[in-house]
């Protein structure tokens, strides 16, 4: 395990830049598979190229899996809060023994935020690493709201309970969005990755003759006219639902 202060190669694949470079490293890995087994650079570069979006996209599926249990659990850890600090317990002291309260994404953090606070007694430090490591915007809204409690005072209690309305307006509207748009997502894969699957079917049964095509200068044509409009669609497709 790294060092607590340190987010490791894990927590760095999570960033938007690490994501990059995983999907670069991808689409390199199925290049060389499919250019071994097709012996054609544009071929291997088209399906190289659908595939690796498919598989940043089911990534991206996972992250965004992740981001929405956090946030279910984040709304039940804000009510564990209200109750033990009206207990006469201090945040830190909830920070330090409710980790184990919780299952993962949540509970993992909370572990680290324990850990980080037997080392530095500085909360701020603290909340700056549950930010980094969660990557969640809804922990940015509570870690701001406890540290300017902190600097400015007033009753936490309070601030803390209209982040819990906040967070529980945001994650039903988030819900309501995903099961408009969950019919929209499948048609949409299932469209835009029928030519992909279509071309691998008939290059594993039809190797020779669609290598032969594919080497002309009329399969050359249309196979680099066909994957633009390919991966373009694809793109669209996925940034429309997204949007």
């Amino acid at each position: 395990m790294g060092s607590i202060g340190e987010p490791g190669i894990s927590g760095f694949l999570k960033t938007p830049a690490g994501r990059r470079i995983g999907s670069v490293a991808v689409f390199i890995s199925l290049f060389f598979i499919f250019f071994f087994w097709f012996r054609n650079i544009i071929l291997a570069a088209v399906i190289s190229a659908c595939i690796s979006i498919y598989i940043a996209g089911a990534f991206n599926s996972l992250e965004m899996t992740r981001t929405d249990r956090l946030h279910r659990q984040l709304v039940g850890f804000l009510e564990h809060m209200i109750i033990i600090l009206r207990a006469g317990k201090t945040i830190r002291h909830i920070f330090q023994e409710s980790w184990s309260s919780f299952p993962r994404p949540l509970g993992s953090y909370l572990k680290d935020i324990a850990e980080k606070l037997e080392i530095d007694p500085d909360l701020e430090h603290a909340l700056d690493m549950f930010e980094e490591r969660s990557g969640s915007r809804e922990v940015k809204l509570i870690a701001a709201g406890i540290k300017i409690n902190s600097r400015i005072g007033g009753d936490l209690i309070i601030l803390l309970e209209s982040i819990s309305v906040t967070l529980r307006e945001s994650l039903r509207a988030r819900s309501r969005m995903q099961n408009l748009t969950m019919q929209s997502r499948l048609s949409a894969n299932i469209i835009s990755l029928f030519p992909v699957a279509a071309l691998l079917f008939l290059s594993i049964f039809y190797n020779s003759s669609i290598i032969d095509f594919f080497s002309t200068t009329a399969g050359t044509i249309v196979l680099i006219a066909g994957g633009l409009l390919e991966i373009t669609g694809i793109i669209f497709m996925k940034m429309i639902i997204k949007g």
